[in-house]
């Protein structure tokens, strides 16, 4: 990249990423109120079936949290942190809770907990999933048409259908339940196989 030697914001850093994150973190020579950074994993800010700002949300509490097992931010503070209403946070909160992502304890000021087992939960399963299968694909069909392809899939009705049964099966697991996740996964796999053969059906030289 060329910059002129005046572009001060505009030179390109050489560091990797998560390197150079950790150093923008710890810098306090402006100002040091907010130190550190939070952890997330790919499979929670990439996540089909959470909204943007479910996401926003999840992290901003997962923050919080930091080196502890719960915070209780308000919905004010975290409606600034999103930049957002504190009713969108109250809403959203309540879907994240529904959705079995988070716990909330009701209180003067609510005290929020992640679930255990999260990184078997069922949107995220799904999600990874449909990750794995759009890799597998994206060389074989446009990707544009690919990405408005699995933003369609993951509103369908069977989409919901495969995340309740992992979700049941949490619910009620029996010893003889010990694979049952990866039996509805490929048969879910199988399923958005179909969906884009018919999609995006073979032409005459075979190509999609």
């Amino acid at each position: 990249m060329t910059t002129r030697t005046n572009d001060f914001w505009l030179i390109q850093n050489r560091q990797a990423a998560n390197e150079y994150m950790d150093k923008v973190s710890q810098e306090s020579e402006f100002t040091a109120h907010h130190k550190g950074f939070t952890k997330v994993p790919h499979k929670i800010h990439r996540c089909y079936g959470l909204s943007q700002y479910e996401k926003l949300i999840l992290i901003d509490l997962i923050a919080y949290m930091s080196d502890k097992a719960q915070c209780y931010p308000t919905h004010e503070m975290i409606a600034r942190n999103v930049g957002s209403s504190s009713k969108t946070i109250e809403r959203h909160i309540k879907d994240l809770a529904d959705k079995k992502l988070i716990l909330v304890s009701q209180g003067k000021n609510n005290t929020y907990y992640l679930l255990n087992y999260l990184h078997c939960h069922p949107y995220l399963l799904m999600s990874e999933k449909t990750h794995e299968f759009i890799g597998s694909v994206r060389k074989q069909v446009h990707e544009r048409e690919l990405t408005l392809w699995a933003q369609g899939i993951v509103k369908r009705e069977e989409y919901r259908a495969f995340t309740a049964k992992i979700q049941r099966l949490n619910e009620r697991r029996l010893p003889m339940d010990k694979f049952a996740e990866k039996e509805i996964l490929d048969s879910y796999a199988q399923f958005l196989r179909t969906e884009l053969d018919k999609r995006f059906p073979l032409d005459v030289n075979g190509q999609k």
